[in-house]
């Protein structure tokens, strides 16, 4: 349906509306690359909490392979606030594995404020998690 990006001070809010393909989420993330107001490492919100779509599990990990290969989105800091669906959240939380497998760090949220409040904590330092890809996971997805 639809998805965008605002850039709200210090944090960058990705909201998509409805369904949307995974290459319609590959692309918001391309133009805000381009966006001459992106300075990252960024704090990004990916709100998911205005849909109840959960993807299949293959689209999430074409995604976060899609992200890890955009060096500008590895040291930013994720969060992911999902509706509050148990399937959904449940998905968010794949995905945030899925990114870290791969070196972004990313935190699910169920609540959009809890979201802001952990991005905003000035105290937070990416440096602080060695978050590097996976070897064995990258491995054993060569091959698929």
């Amino acid at each position: 349906m639809s998805i965008g990006y605002r850039i709200d001070g210090p944090i960058v809010v990705v909201t998509p509306h409805g369904l949307n393909t995974l290459e319609d989420v590959c692309r918001i993330f391309e133009v805000l690359l381009a966006d001459p107001a992106f300075n990252p490492p960024a704090k990004i919100l990916f709100d998911a909490c205005h849909t109840d779509y959960g993807p299949p599990s293959e689209e999430l990990e074409l995604l976060s392979e899609f992200l890890a290969k955009l060096d500008a989105y590895h040291e930013s800091r994720w969060a992911i606030a999902a509706n509050s669906n148990t399937m959904v959240y449940g998905l968010t939380r794949m995905f945030c594995c899925l990114a870290e497998a791969l070196g972004i760090y990313a935190e699910p949220f169920s609540d959009y404020d809890a979201a802001r409040r952990w991005l905003a904590d000035p105290d937070w330092d990416y440096r602080d998690r060695a978050l590097v890809p996976n070897e064995a996971f990258l491995s054993a997805r060569a091959g698929f």
